[in-house]
């Protein structure tokens, strides 16, 4: 057991990760709800570990119910991920950023930075709107707390939901416009 909990930190994130996409790939392509025994059969884990895949992956933004026949996505089920760079690290280049995605449509579910000191960081944030990203912002501003993109100089993946396609290309397009987006920042669907 204390073998498993050492590769946690390394090698099981993306293990983990990989998990929770294939499970948002079922439940997307599935036509009604899927039982968690049967997620945990297919992945070939405890149901137990379904369940905590499922909180996590709620808290990062996505749309799972549960219903008494399984898990199913309601309302937006496309998910992005997009390669940025802030230009400088103020409050309110961050907050311009995030406007740019709920202003066209979508979610700012996460984001997540990869430090020189350590594996990726993800901080869930689930801002829908201008006043959830308000918010957020002057929470940095009050305690006079850094950006968490500061422990990475600026570099941070930002990742979203939407809708459909049409508001995950007008958030590019925005975030592009901003000069924020790197010239890998490739969108993602998940």
């Amino acid at each position: 057991r204390g073998a498993e909990k050492a590769c946690s930190v390394g090698g099981q994130y993306m293990k983990n990760q990989q998990r929770r996409e294939k499970i948002l790939e079922i439940l997307r392509s599935s036509t009604g709800p899927i039982t968690g025994d049967q997620l945990a059969k297919d992945l070939n884990v405890s149901r137990q570990v379904i369940v905590l895949d499922m909180a996590l992956l709620r808290s990062a933004g996505t749309a799972i119910v549960s219903t008494r026949r399984g898990y199913q996505i309601n309302g937006r089920s496309l998910t992005a991920s997009f390669d940025c760079q802030y230009k400088e690290l103020t409050p309110e280049n961050a907050q311009e950023e995030m406007n740019a995605v709920v202003d066209n449509g979508g979610m700012v579910s996460s984001v997540t930075i990869l430090p020189d000191f350590s594996g990726p960081i993800q901080a869930y944030l689930n801002l829908k709107n201008r006043r959830d990203v308000k918010q957020y912002i002057e929470s940095f501003q009050k305690y006079e707390i850094p950006l968490i993109a500061t422990l990475s100089h600026g570099h941070h993946t930002l990742t979203v939901a939407a809708d459909s396609q049409e508001e995950l290309g007008a958030i590019r397009e925005a975030l592009k416009e901003l000069g924020v987006l790197t010239e890998e920042g490739e969108e993602t669907e998940k």
